[in-house]
């Protein structure tokens, strides 16, 4: 367990964060006006990519601590959390996205693009939480 202490802030922050974003996403931007609508969606936008990047280090300094593997980029924390079977194909597919629908909010704006990516979000989160969750699972069952 005192490896596990490396990533333990990480993985809280995460978690506070990933909460945040929940309740963010239970506000339907649809019941307001449109300049409400924009900022309550822009709100919870910002909220995924904070997730994202709490993600990817939380992500990082788990496999570093736990099976001693360097990632330098978001991309490749994915790659190998997926090597290190803590996600399957499909998942690891939809990770890869996630990192890259943040990139597209945060580089250019493109109002169709925007909401396109809105639409994931909560597949996103969900994605996220179960994640996460198996983080928990292997440092409660000794794996970490």
């Amino acid at each position: 367990m005192e490896q596990a202490n490396g990533y333990e802030k990480k993985l809280n922050s995460l978690e506070q964060a990933l909460g945040s974003f929940k309740k963010a996403m239970t506000i339907d931007a649809s019941e307001f006006g449109a300049i409400e609508a924009d900022t309550i969606k822009s709100g919870q936008v910002q909220k995924f990519e904070v997730c994202v990047e709490l993600f990817w280090k939380t992500t990082k300094q788990y496999l570093y601590d736990i099976h001693g593997v360097e990632s330098i980029s978001p991309k490749m924390a994915i790659k190998q959390l997926y090597r290190t079977q803590y996600t399957d194909a499909r998942n690891y597919e939809m990770l890869i996205e996630m990192v890259n629908d943040r990139n597209r909010l945060s580089h250019v704006y493109n109002e169709d693009q925007f909401e396109e990516i809105y639409c994931r979000l909560p597949e996103y989160l969900k994605l996220v939480q179960a994640i996460v969750k198996n983080f928990r699972g292997s440092q409660n069952n000794g794996n970490g």
